[in-house]
């Protein structure tokens, strides 16, 4: 009995108990309503000042990484609670070393449960352990909020939509296990790489000779000389390389082959962390479907020290959702791409359009080196430097490999 009803049958009992002169019927009548009182007060103000927090160890993880999971559950007033329950969207793919997900879903999401009583103005915390078993973005919540009265007879329910994201890096292995040469990766095992020189490194002039480019005329001086003068610059052996990574697995636009996704990925973040290691300058583009909506995400060269968390981030939230067709992503690439800044395509589902678009990057004097994943060895075209890792037995191999 709720409410009206509930305050009406007390009344009713209680002027009975007055007409009849019973004591212990109006002392019942008494409890009762101190009861619903008291029920109604908690009832009302239960979720009041109430507050539930996520806390992690690390945001970003790498890949295999653990970390904690405090969850902070405030009463802030003077009512205490005798019960609060939290359920908590949690997603499936994060590792719990510690506690239980509940009721998980063909989504990959689950309930973390948790039940605590508070005590006036207390904080109570619960620690988890979670650990990084998957690449990805993941986003951990909304949460829903329960509480009520003494007796559960009556509830109230609050929706808390904010979201934490937690970031798994991909899997990273050594350059050699990919079956890549050793030593220098991103320079002498970049087939027909050649040092290029550097516009921003001003040697000397010399005199023009047929076959010289016409943006490097030094006009001052041939003005004061008569003779045609033509800049020199120093070669520089830092190279601007950009990671382009090819979400398609499969012929179907819109299917996808995980084991290729991941080993794709897998390739780019070992090439872009072996080559800042060894000071070079990385970039980053990939025909995916992004959160806003554009068909492609772009990062340039650079070698600050966030670059690589950049990088990695951006590997971590690549999704099966393919929008510019590879090729036409490259030809939307070059415009953006740094004086001689080389190329790296990783691809599970090369073509003729990719051969030419690879090989109008090279025209433009952008070294090119295509490398395949996949059980069939492409035929890539001979003017294309190429190198294929292998397939599905070869992915095992590497997911088999101890992480550092």
């Amino acid at each position: 009995m709720r409410g009206g009803v509930w305050w009406f049958a007390l009344a009713v009992m209680l002027l009975l108990a007055t007409i009849l002169r019973q004591g212990a019927l109006a002392a019942l009548a008494l409890g009762l309503a101190i009861a619903g009182g008291a029920s109604e007060l908690w009832a009302r103000h239960c979720l009041t000042e109430v507050t539930y927090r996520r806390r992690f160890g690390a945001k970003h993880l790498i890949y295999g990484e653990e970390t904690t999971l405090s969850l902070e559950f405030i009463n802030a007033k003077m009512l205490p609670l005798a019960w609060l329950m939290v359920y908590d969207e949690f997603p499936a793919q994060v590792e719990l070393l510690t506690g239980e997900l509940q009721r998980p879903n063909a989504r990959g999401r689950g309930w973390l449960t948790n039940l605590v009583s508070l005590k006036w103005y207390e904080r109570v915390t619960r620690e988890y352990r979670i650990r990084g078993a998957h690449r990805g973005r993941f986003a951990c919540g909304p949460a829903e909020i329960v509480s009520g009265d003494i007796f559960g007879a009556r509830r109230q329910r609050r929706q808390e939509e904010h979201v934490d994201w937690l970031v798994v890096y991909p899997r990273v292995v050594p350059v050699e296990a990919l079956g890549l040469p050793a030593g220098r990766p991103m320079g002498e095992w970049l087939a027909r790489r050649r040092i290029m020189e550097d516009p921003l490194r001003f040697a000397t002039t010399r005199e023009y000779r047929p076959g010289d480019n016409p943006r490097h005329i030094h006009w001052k001086l041939t003005a004061r000389t008569g003779v045609l003068q033509i800049k020199q610059f120093d070669a520089s052996d830092t190279l601007a390389i950009t990671l382009a990574v090819d979400v398609q697995t499969t012929a179907g636009a819109y299917e996808y082959n995980p084991e290729m996704l991941e080993y794709v990925i897998t390739v780019a973040a070992s090439l872009a962390t072996r080559a800042l290691d060894e000071r070079h300058m990385v970039g980053l583009c990939a025909n995916d479907i992004d959160e806003d909506g554009s068909l492609w995400v772009h990062l340039p060269p650079d070698r600050r020290p966030r670059q690589l968390e950049q990088v990695m981030t951006t590997l971590a939230g690549l999704r099966p959702l393919r929008g510019l067709p590879f090729s036409h992503m490259l030809h939307t690439l070059m415009p953006h791409l740094p004086f001689g800044g080389t190329v790296v395509a990783i691809s599970a589902m090369p073509d003729d359009d990719l051969y030419l678009s690879l090989a109008d990057l090279q025209r433009a004097g952008h070294p090119v080196l295509l490398l395949t994943v996949g059980d069939q060895d492409p035929d890539v075209p001979h003017y294309l430097s190429s190198y294929h890792l292998g397939g599905a037995d070869d992915w095992q191999h590497l997911e088999a490999l101890e992480l550092a």
